[in-house]
């Protein structure tokens, strides 16, 4: 299968990278074929890089070893196609806040690498920046689907950004297939209904999460010993409804795997627990947890204040 082209996608088109810039690679042990393509390129593309492997964690938003932490935060760029996301952890916000810029690619696999990876990007940026200029005018968003979810949240584009694959200014990162106007809600409060969430076993799907001040405060059907209820039970920071975010990759399609559902234009995704990439330190609604999971609301109807963005999963904005 030829995956040089994905590889020339990230390195070229998306991190814009020079032969002199130093540059991170690191990997949880995702599929070494990847891997392998990106350190052809990457060995064809720079004068050195450095790789760095380390055991798969059982959670998304699990931080990294020290090491990978320190490597990231010194490099000019980081890549990381690993299994688990390293996107919302500390690790990789500190790298950032040193000037670092960087991509993730939480279980990147051959099907997103030959399809979606290789998007149209200027196009993806067009529409993402559409959505944020949007959302900079809006002070409340509300979520309405068929199944059953009514879910509003107070808006505040400060905490919000744009993923739109093209990373080239220090500091910059994203989030590849790329393709979303993402942020930090404040006082989330209403019903999710649980459509697609890949992280969880299917028979939890139609379980209901009921909200309030951006707080899970009760569920229904779902059973105790279902893998949400024991995490919000078990695990620090998992009642915390973390992240809204807007699809805007017109090239990408739902297959079951969040990486690039949740780019897909014409959805809405909703995560729950750490939100650490989102707010200062100092902000008093950052929560940490070592879980971040995003569950994905199939054809929204999704209102900015009185605008309709999407009607059952149609885009109205364009």
């Amino acid at each position: 299968m030829e995956l040089r082209k994905g590889a020339e996608t990230i390195v070229d088109q998306c991190l814009d990278i020079s032969e002199n810039e130093k540059v991170f690679l690191v990997n949880d042990g995702n599929d070494m074929e990847l891997i392998r393509a990106l350190k052809d390129v990457l060995n064809e593309w720079v004068r050195n890089y450095e790789y760095y492997e380390y055991p798969e964690p059982q959670n998304h938003g699990t931080e990294p070893p020290k090491k990978v932490a320190k490597g990231m935060r010194e490099s000019d760029v980081f890549i990381a196609p690993t299994q688990k996301s390293i996107s919302h952890t500390r690790a990789r916000v500190k790298a950032c806040e040193n000037g670092a810029r960087g991509a993730t690619l939480p279980g990147i696999n051959k099907e997103i690498w030959n399809s979606s990876l290789k998007a149209d990007y200027q196009r993806v940026k067009e529409i993402s920046e559409k959505v944020y200029g949007i959302m900079e005018e809006t002070s409340e968003i509300r979520v309405v689907t068929d199944s059953g979810t009514d879910l509003r949240f107070d808006m505040d584009a400060e905490h919000f950004h744009t993923d739109t694959g093209l990373i080239h200014e220090p500091g910059e990162f994203g989030n590849l297939p790329a393709g979303e106007a993402d942020g930090g809600v404040l006082n989330a409060r209403g019903k999710l209904v649980i459509d697609h969430m890949p992280f969880v076993p299917e028979r939890n799907y139609g379980g209901e999460l009921v909200m309030e001040g951006s707080r899970i405060v009760d569920w229904n059907n779902l059973g105790d010993d279902s893998e949400i209820v024991q995490a919000i039970k078990n695990v620090d920071g998992v009642r915390n409804v973390a992240e809204f975010g807007f699809g805007t990759n017109p090239d990408a399609s739902i297959i079951g795997n969040i990486l690039q559902d949740e780019k897909v234009l014409g959805t809405v995704h909703v995560a729950i627990g750490d939100n650490t990439s989102y707010f200062p330190e100092e902000h008093e609604k950052r929560v940490s947890s070592d879980i971040h999971w995003d569950t994905l609301c199939i054809e929204p109807t999704v209102y900015f204040d009185d605008r309709k963005m999407l009607d059952k999963g149609e885009p109205t904005f364009l």
